[in-house]
């Protein structure tokens, strides 16, 4: 017989195996709540370890344990031993079942986990490869655009060299065009005084010979000879001198423009571009000039107080625009 349990509200463990036959009795499986309600009252906390130790004698109690109690089998009644006999036997094949049940589930389940797994596995090789691949096209578009960049660089690095070169031969051109011009100015200032100092001469000598006709015609005429002699001269070399300013300001011209075709890559030809238009519509007023000067001192004129005054306002205006040029 089993020895009663007292809990604190009041639920003994004679009632719960009381209880418990009755539903086997009833052909009912004993359960927590089954138990609960054939009671009356109890929570589950207090009801499911009584329960517990009911199952666990319930084999000795039916006969089937390996030692058996007599006074328990004799405290159990025939009948509802014979249905608790069924009932565990019942009871053992359903768990059984489920337990097989269960096993299958779960290998179940284990394979499609296994299947789950070697798919995912492939899909991270996959993955993997995929990335290993993306990995290098993207290095080498990263070595491509780094090559293409260092040849940037470069490029830029021997385009600026060649814009200094450029710039540097430009102000020597710039230079030599200065020093070519100053040494036109000089020229003309010094043909100027010689033209000055025949004409002075001469008119001394026609002031000196007044009396003596033929005399002051031979002088008046040496003196015209020497005066076309000097002009002739000063021709010569004005005409040297502009070979020269002309082969100065092609090369200028030229280098200028190679400045500006570099510029114009850098976006900066404008300002040079309209400097070189200015200095153009210069040299064409200088060129001008130039044949006027030579149309007045073909015209051999005795009176050489216009043409010295030509050539002064031609010295100036070559002087204004020589400045300008060297702006």
């Amino acid at each position: 017989m089993n020895t009663s349990k007292t809990t604190s509200r009041g639920v003994q463990e004679s009632d719960v195996w009381a209880a418990a036959d009755a539903l086997i009795a009833q052909g009912l499986r004993p359960t927590i709540e089954r138990v609960r309600q054939q009671i009356g009252r109890g929570s589950p906390n207090t009801v499911s370890p009584m329960l517990e130790t009911w199952f666990a004698t319930l084999g000795r109690r039916l006969g089937v344990a390996g030692e058996q109690d007599p006074s328990v089998l004799q405290s159990v009644p025939d009948p509802v031993q014979r249905l608790a006999e069924d009932l565990w036997n019942t009871a053992q094949e359903e768990a059984k079942a489920a337990a097989s049940k269960a096993l299958d589930l779960r290998e179940q389940a284990l394979k499609a986990a296994e299947q789950e797994f070697v798919a995912q596995q492939e899909q991270l090789a996959q993955r993997q490869a995929t990335m290993e691949a993306q990995k290098d096209a993207l290095n080498q578009a990263l070595q491509a655009a780094q090559n293409h960049a260092q040849d940037l660089a470069r490029r830029l690095d021997e385009m600026q060299q060649t814009l200094q070169e450029r710039d540097q031969r430009l102000e020597e051109l710039r230079d030599e065009l200065s020093n070519a011009v100053r040494q036109r100015e000089l020229q003309q200032q010094k043909h100027s005084e010689e033209i000055q100092s025949a004409a002075a001469e001469r008119q001394r000598m026609a002031e000196q010979y007044a009396g003596n006709e033929r005399h002051m015609l031979n002088e008046v005429d040496r003196a015209r000879q020497e005066l076309t002699a000097a002009r002739k001269s000063l021709q010569d070399q004005e005409r040297k001198a502009e070979s020269r300013y002309q082969e100065l300001l092609t090369r200028f011209e030229q280098s200028e423009q190679e400045i500006l075709n570099l510029h114009a890559q850098l976006q900066t030809a404008q300002n040079t571009a309209a400097l070189a238009q200015e200095r153009a519509a210069d040299l064409k007023s200088l060129l001008d000039a130039q044949q006027k000067l030579a149309a007045a001192a073909n015209a051999a004129d005795p009176n050489v107080t216009q043409p010295l005054a030509r050539r002064s306002n031609l010295a100036a205006t070559r002087r204004s625009i020589n400045r300008r040029t060297l702006r």
